[in-house]
């Protein structure tokens, strides 16, 4: 089975990096990208 491919986006760098460490920790779970901004 395929990996969820995720796209993390928050104005928080550590929030970014959290959730990254947390979902990169799942096995079914790969973070993609991270953005600060949307519209960027």
């Amino acid at each position: 089975m395929s990996k969820i491919r995720v796209l993390i986006v928050d104005d928080s760098a550590s929030v970014r990096t959290t959730l990254s460490e947390i979902i990169s920790a799942d096995p079914d779970l790969e973070v993609m990208a991270t953005a600060a901004d949307p519209y960027v």
